[in-house]
């Protein structure tokens, strides 16, 4: 393209993009009413055009997950790590002018003589740029560009907006974008086919390297819309304040350090194998993930925590360390997670375990015998390691196997780590922590909400120690316990979501099946645990089987409860229970149960809070041992 011809075209484009920015506020909507606290995460901007958003928000997805994915496991494949850096590092090296300008109009003078030795090193002992070597002498990149520049001068963000290839952006930065066009020095060096030709070559190794985690983000959320805002917003509001973590030490809750249980291999799930199975009377099949081991001693199923998708960091870490002991791993997502309830025979909503658990022994022996007759594992043995709710899911699937309904399910240990005794004490303790926020004065709410998440952003964003010079996250201990339940209360919005799209029980005032949903995921937010069993699960049973128990509220809590297995739990010899004795999610008495009901065969640890301590090579040998 010839620089005359781009500024024809460029200022049509501007001047539509400035109208539309403009404009964009003028646009009438009515505000949904988010939770406490969560409005600045999952609604950061207006949002008038959400349709429109949405569509390419799945467009994107799908040429990710079609298109870019596959031909990006091709080209990583043979185009070998330092070819690909090199690329990346001579783009970066090429887009000198957008920093260096940006920087002098951010007054931002040392900044714009740093990125000028940068060039200058990295033109010429990093041979065009192509090795980066002013960061080996710790001279940084300014990440500014012209979305920033304008964040400076206080133009207002406009509206979000979703770029069909380029994804999340609102008006302010999609100008800035096309401001940035002609600060390349490719722009001006390059014409015609040889420019396209460069440019797209820069594209395409900047997309592969981050396909397969863009797929893992997508397909681990039943609706990752609003995740994709919030993370797209709190990352260009670091940027744009130039934000750094406070330098203090902070009390969070030890269940944070659940945050470090990931795998070491930074391309192990890149060694995932990704199958489905088809349950007898469902209509579509139920996906699953597994690694086989070279070796293999037999098969360990991963059952995950509340709303815990197969796909996440934590379980390809445990993952991982099973395959180091020469375990194969099958996981399967958690039994209140959409991608595993949705592809079930029946339309229950999920939460009783004594139910789900007939569920889940049938799809786990339909996909053990797939992955058995798959990578030639016939006869190798089974057990079970589950973890918080993926825990209670064990132990209620050990007390089947006891009473012989796992119908030729043979399991050889059952591992369940921090299993809450009581539920609906743990899920109450949940919703405590989820209302922190309002008890923080109103008039300092919101600017406490957003520093907190602009802290998280500042440390986990780029997961390093300049991000987070303390080596663990700033906050206080209530700080995190509210991120910790805004999770929890995420995922269950996603299970209400999920699961009144299948079926409707009508309790939602906004239509389940509705594309736009903004204002349904408010409402969902505001729905409690408590507010779930009583308005969806308790319902279900009472209309399903009128005349027995399971109609019965009582009995339902009392039969959901830890308590409730206390002489199969005592008689079961497979079963071992790791429990921390700091984890919020129980109190004393629960300690005096589990070690009079198991006595040596549950573990005891002093510190870790909630699955805490994970992580911890030292706890991670005593899971390799117990499968021994």
């Amino acid at each position: 393209m010839k620089p005359a011809r781009f500024f024809h075209d460029f200022c049509f484009l501007f001047t539509l993009s400035a109208l539309f920015l403009l404009c964009s506020g003028c646009v009438n909507t009515k505000p949904a009413v988010y939770p406490a606290g969560t409005e600045i995460l999952l609604n950061p901007m207006d949002d008038p055009l959400e349709g429109y958003n949405r569509s390419v928000h799945v467009l994107n997805e799908n040429l990710n997950r079609h298109l870019l994915r596959p031909f990006s496991q091709a080209y990583n494949f043979i185009i070998p790590e330092p070819a690909r850096d090199g690329i990346h590092n001579a783009g970066q090296n090429l887009l000198y002018p957008l920093r260096a300008v940006n920087c002098l109009l951010q007054k931002k003078y040392r900044g714009a003589w740093l990125e000028t030795k940068r060039f200058g090193i990295n033109s010429t002992v990093g041979i065009l740029g192509i090795r980066d070597q002013a960061s080996r002498w710790n001279i940084p990149m300014q990440k500014e560009d012209f979305g920033q520049t304008m964040a400076y001068y206080q133009m207002q963000n406009g509206c979000f907006l979703n770029l069909p290839f380029f994804g999340p952006s609102s008006g302010r930065d999609t100008l800035g974008m096309l401001l940035g066009i002609p600060c390349s020095i490719n722009f001006w060096l390059l014409h015609g086919d040889a420019s396209w030709a460069f440019s797209g070559i820069k594209g395409f190794n900047q997309a592969a390297t981050h396909a397969e985690s863009l797929n893992q983000f997508s397909a681990s959320y039943y609706d990752s819309y609003p995740l994709s805002k919030a993370f797209y917003n709190l990352h260009r509001e670091v940027l744009n304040q130039d934000y750094k973590a406070p330098d203090t030490i902070g009390n969070p809750d030890q269940s944070l350090g659940f945050l470090r249980l990931r795998p070491k291999d930074k391309n192990f799930f890149r060694k995932a194998r990704q199958r489905s199975v088809l349950l007898p009377g469902s209509q579509s099949k139920m996906p699953y993930t597994c690694w086989p081991a070279d070796h293999s001693r037999g098969i360990i199923v991963i059952l995950p925590g509340l709303g815990g998708h197969r796909l996440s960091e934590g379980v390809a870490g445990l993952a991982e360390l099973l395959n180091s002991g020469n375990w194969s791993v099958l996981a399967l997502s958690s039994s209140l997670n959409p991608d595993y309830f949705l592809n079930l025979p029946i339309s229950a909503p999920p939460g009783f375990f004594a139910e789900d658990s007939k569920q889940l022994a049938q799809a786990i022996r339909f996909a053990l015998e797939d992955m058995r007759q798959e990578y030639k594992l016939k006869g190798q043995p089974c057990s079970i390691l589950g973890f918080s709710l993926g825990a209670l899911n064990a132990l209620f699937l050990s007390k089947l196997e006891a009473e012989g309904k796992m119908e030729g399910l043979t399991i050889e240990r059952y591992l369940a780590i921090n299993p809450p005794a009581d539920v609906i004490e743990a899920l109450d303790r949940i919703d405590e922590f989820f209302a922190i926020p309002e008890t923080w004065p109103e008039n300092e709410r919101e600017q406490r909400c957003q520093q907190l998440f602009l802290k998280v952003a500042a440390c986990l964003l780029n997961r390093n120690e300049t991000a987070c010079p303390s080596g663990k996250l700033p906050v206080s201990l209530d700080e995190s316990r509210f991120l910790i339940a805004l999770n929890m209360r995420f995922n269950l919005a996603e299970t209400i979501l999920a699961s009144q799209k299948q079926h409707n029980q009508g309790f939602l005032k906004n239509d389940p099946a509705a594309f736009k949903k903004n204002a349904l995921w408010a409402e969902a937010l505001s729905l409690s645990f408590t507010d779930y069993m009583k308005k969806s699960v308790i319902p279900y049973y009472q209309q399903q089987f009128p005349d027995s128990k399971l109609s019965d509220p009582a009995w339902l809590a009392e039969q959901s409860k830890l308590f409730s297995l206390e002489k199969s739990l005592s008689d079961n010899p497979k079963v071992r229970i790791f429990q921390n004795e700091n984890d919020f999610l129980i109190h004393n008495k629960h300690l005096d149960w589990y070690r009079q009901t198991l006595a040596d065969r549950v573990v005891l640890f002093p510190q870790g809070g909630h699955l805490g301590n994970l992580w911890h090579p030292d706890y991670q040998q005593l899971i390799l041992k117990t499968f021994e």
